[in-house]
């Protein structure tokens, strides 16, 4: 056994191996995979194998395409046979919803690159004679889908790996995980110790155990997954070809050929629990199936038996029971660890087979360049707290998505269980008030008001919320709007260094006066956008820090990280302890100055300044004159505590103005009208400054900071691609993200996302698109739910361009 390796990734299961292999085909080949008993011997050798597309996210698209792909040809490019079954997907949508799902994703495929077609009940039983299309309105017929023999696609990618260099130590266990003084990591085995620069914790239903190890939290849970296998049946010999998988939401089902029999595998919608009541499994449990529930799975297989009459006349051959990993979210975990660099995340994965290519080459990616060539931020571990994402909840949740895993969860629409995890001093009041909460990041934000008590109809298209929110977004513009925004990622930069640490690693110029407040990017190495920080001075040596709430943990590494051990900086994260409340409008002067002695006068507290000032009798209150929504405003930073105070005060002073309370659908409104980009959608690790047309924030004279080469570089080869800012010709609903656009038959782009602007009457989106169609003016067609809508790049910000109301 080596006792030095630049990898080593913990886990013989398809998720570690199939980093293992794309680490080698990167050029890392000072690798080393270590597994406690034989490849594939955890979830990955009783998995179904099914490896669909369909899914709404675009990334998530591009990783299940990658594998569908890489799979056929994975035999002749390792010597190692693997079994790929190409017979194709449908998935049934049998409600309104579901075929405006349908609608939706076909415009990812576009993007992606996949073969697929939406055919109605008709056409169904041209490729599958044998399904029941009783209920159903259409299907999602996709060409290349597949199912693999998950133990030959795993064997086969570690051949490839040996082939390149890498090692695999089989029977072999590791027991610990350390961090050490030089900053490398240390991994104990009962075969002796490799010190390692990067440590991969890819241990499947193993991984919050590992984890455990070295202080990290792993939000995973071991549920347990049926499927039923019957005996060949003479129909299905008969007829021939292979029938495509079936994914049924009807019966939550997928149903599948298998060997000329019929396989169905059920997410029950109730009684789904974890294994071994919650507890790891025994670390001597290799290959082994959990004991069957068979009666609790009728009603779903009874449904099954419906959708496909065929099963109910076969007999049973076996039955798989077993445990699979799921995360909250559904969503594998993969990505660095928050804390110390260099420790790895790789493991969480429900349809790992589907995914373990494609999320194996991305991380390598990240590994070995420092960015994936995709937006890896809905599979980045941090995604989840490390505080707030406890077992309990995990668990909770993690039940739910599996109870939920063919319902069609429409756009803000969220699981009802493990809610009121982080909530602001306000909540009651704004719960009283109608406020529609959403989660993110484990907080309670509202989303939007509701004075008739009926809640929001999720939709695809426009819902009950529209105009509701309409009367929010138009309090702001023409009175006066309120808002509790205490979700925002709270840091502290203190000490002698603080600034020229600020100045190093920001592309903005860091503000040289006490008061004043930037918008900031760090960047990577590469010149791409990693980070967006709001800065405010408050002294030579002190620096108030503000970010996305998802990226509270993100962010604190990426500061930390940054950090040479030389500069005499502190980083502290103080997200909890302050409050925040935004009062915008053009009447907010005369309400904010109803509750402080401080001096509002434009003379006195100018644009984008910050002072501490006590109001409503709270000390320590930092008003900072900035805002999200683009009108005369300030943002109220409170001591948590005290912020009911402050709040009361300003909603009884704003009675006279008309005052209003609004929530982020409205403020999403509001920021569209002043085309403000936003983090992880417009500004993410694919694109650098210039193409996301945020020049004016990227200081180039600057003596340096990090990515400042590589951005000049990238601005001296020309920009990929464009953002332009688009009114669209919609009709019922508003450009979601993701969709393409066309110039004629030729792809030029996606949207990013966007809202409809109340105060200019107009459906606004983002869109990347090729440089050549960026100019003002530029028409072209944005594919939304299969139908092209005319859209044109807009001269200038829709609203208030000059910004003479934010200066007011």
């Amino acid at each position: 056994m080596k006792s030095h390796a630049r990898v080593v990734i913990i886990g013989g299961g398809i998720m570690g191996v199939g980093l293992l292999y794309h680490l080698a085909l990167e050029g890392w080949t000072d690798i080393v995979l270590v597994e406690k008993g034989e490849l594939t011997s955890g979830s990955t050798w009783h998995a179904a194998g099914q490896c669909p597309q369909f899914t709404t996210s675009l990334n998530l698209t591009r990783i299940h395409n990658y594998g569908t792909q890489l799979y056929p040809k994975l035999e002749e490019l390792t010597g190692q046979a693997v079994s790929w079954h190409g017979c194709g997907g449908l998935r049934l949508a049998t409600t309104d919803e579901e075929l405006n799902w349908l609608k939706y994703v076909y415009g990812v495929s576009r993007l992606a690159g996949y073969e697929c077609e939406i055919i109605g009940p008709d056409e169904i039983r041209q490729y599958h004679p044998f399904l029941n299309t009783f209920g159903v309105k259409a299907a999602f017929h996709t060409i290349t889908d597949g199912h693999v023999a998950p133990a030959d696609v795993t064997n086969a990618m570690a051949a490839g790996a040996r082939k390149l260099g890498a090692e695999i130590y089989r029977r072999t266990m590791v027991t610990d995980v350390k961090h050490l003084p030089s900053g490398e990591w240390l991994v104990v085995t009962d075969q002796g110790n490799i010190t390692c620069e990067h440590v991969v914790n890819a241990a499947g239903s193993y991984a919050d155990v590992v984890g455990a190890w070295s202080g990290h939290n792993v939000p995973i849970a071991n549920m347990l997954h049926h499927y039923l296998i019957t005996e060949p049946v003479q129909e299905l010999i008969d007829f021939g070809p292979e029938l495509p998988v079936v994914r049924d939401p009807w019966s939550h089902s997928y149903l599948r050929e298998e060997t000329n029999g019929i396989l169905i595998g059920p997410y029950e919608t109730a009684t789904a629990h974890v294994c071994w009541d919650g507890k790891p499994p025994a670390w001597d449990f290799e290959s082994e199936l959990v004991a069957p529930e068979l009666d609790r799975l009728m009603p779903w297989l009874e449904k099954a038996g419906e959708r496909f009459p065929l099963f109910n006349k076969a007999g049973l051959k076996s039955v798989i029971s077993g445990a699979i990993t799921h995360t909250p979210d559904g969503n594998y975990l993969s990505g660095p660890a928050h804390g110390p660099r260099n420790y790895w995340m790789h493991c969480g994965a429900s349809i790992g087979i589907c995914q373990g290519a494609g999320a194996g080459k991305y991380l390598a990616q990240w590994m070995v360049h420092g960015q994936a060539e995709i937006n890896m931020r809905e599979f980045d571990p941090r995604r989840f707290g490390s505080r707030w994402a406890t077992k309990e909840y995990t668990e909770t949740v993690s039940i739910e998505d599996y109870h939920h895993m063919y319902y069609c969860y429409k756009p803000g629409e969220q699981h009802k269980v493990g809610r009121n995890l982080r909530t602001s001093s306000l909540h009651e009041r704004l719960k009283a008030e109608g406020a529609q909460f959403s989660q993110i990041y484990g907080w309670e934000r509202a989303r939007w008001y509701d004075r008739t008590g009926e809640g929001e109809n999720f939709s695809y298209r426009r819902n009950n919320a529209f105009e509701a929110v309409r009367a929010e977004a138009m309090a702001v513009r023409e009175r006066v709007g309120l808002m509790d925004l205490s979700t925002f990622s709270k840091f502290e930069v203190k000490g002698p260094d603080a600034h020229a640490f600020l100045e190093r690693i920001c592309a903005n110029r860091v503000p040289a006066r006490d008061g004043g407040i930037i918008l900031g990017h760090l960047l990577n190495a590469n010149g791409f956008i990693e980070s967006e920080l709001t800065i405010t001075r408050l002294s030579a040596d002190h620096f108030y820090v503000l970010s996305a709430a998802v990226a509270q943990e993100h962010d604190y590494d990426q500061m930390a990280w940054r950090k040479r051990d030389s500069e005499n900086v502190t980083i502290t994260d103080i997200t909890d302890d302050f409050g925040v409340l935004v009062l915008a409008g053009p009447r907010a002067r005369d309400v904010l100055s109803a509750c402080t002695a401080t001096d509002l006068s434009n003379e006195a507290f100018r644009w984008l300044t910050g002072k501490v000032a006590t109001v409503a009798g709270v000390a320590g209150v930092r008003l900072l004159r900035v805002n999200y929504v683009g009108e005369l405003g300030w943002e109220l930073h409170c001591p948590m505590a005290e912020m009911p105070r402050v709040y009361d005060a300003l909603m009884a002073a704003g009675k006279p103005h008309g005052i209003q309370l609004f929530g982020t659908l409205a403020m999403n409104s509001l920021r569209m009208e002043k085309a403000y980009r936003g983090w992880g959608s417009e500004l993410t690790t694919e694109i650098d400054m210039f193409e996301a047309s945020m020049e004016r924030f990227i200081r180039t004279d600057k003596a340096d900071f990090i990515g400042r080469e590589a951005s000049l570089r990238r601005k001296q080869q020309g920009e990929r691609m464009k953002l332009v800012y688009i009114e669209i010709d919609a009709t019922d609903s508003d450009s979601l993200g993701n969709e393409p656009v066309y110039a004629g038959d030729t792809l030029i782009g996606l949207t990013t996302g966007g809202a409809y602007g109340y105060a200019t009457g107009k459906s606004l989106a983002f869109a990347y698109v090729s440089p050549d169609r960026a100019a003002p003016g530029t028409e072209f067609e944005v594919l939304m739910f299969t139908d092209r809508h005319k859209a044109r790049v807009l001269p200038d910000v829709a609203w208030d361009p000059t910004n003479e109301r934010l200066r007011a």
